[in-house]
């Protein structure tokens, strides 16, 4: 009997140190875990950084591109109508004056909120 209680004894051993390691696995485990949500967590904040520079070009070019069209629509317009090169200059430098305006408002608006957030 004495033997019986021994190999019990032996293997409540066996199995508390199964159980430490299987809890050191875990611990690692989450360990792991934590540090991934951390990087994932500074990749997103890459990415509103690169959004918050990026943002106001795209709607620098956008401006451009639309004023760019509207200039040729009336460009047409105009050599209809018989007039020079100067009607597309006249109807082209206030939608570009226009979207450098708007795209230099929403950069300092990015900014200023993107200050506030790293000042808390």
């Amino acid at each position: 009997m004495s033997e019986d209680l021994k190999q019990l004894h032996e293997r409540k051993q066996e199995l508390l140190l199964e159980s430490d390691i299987n809890r050191q696995i875990i611990a690692l485990e989450t360990s792991q875990l934590k540090l991934k949500s951390v990087e994932w967590r500074r990749s997103l904040t890459k990415a509103g950084t690169i959004y918050k520079w990026v943002a106001p070009l795209a709607g620098i070019g956008l401006g451009f591109l639309t004023a760019r069209q509207q200039a040729k629509k009336a460009s047409a317009r105009a050599h209809h109508n018989g007039r020079s090169k100067a009607s597309y200059l006249n109807v082209l430098a206030p939608f570009g004056a226009a979207a450098v305006r708007q795209a230099f408002q929403f950069w300092q608006h990015a900014r200023r909120r993107h200050d506030g957030a790293s000042a808390e």
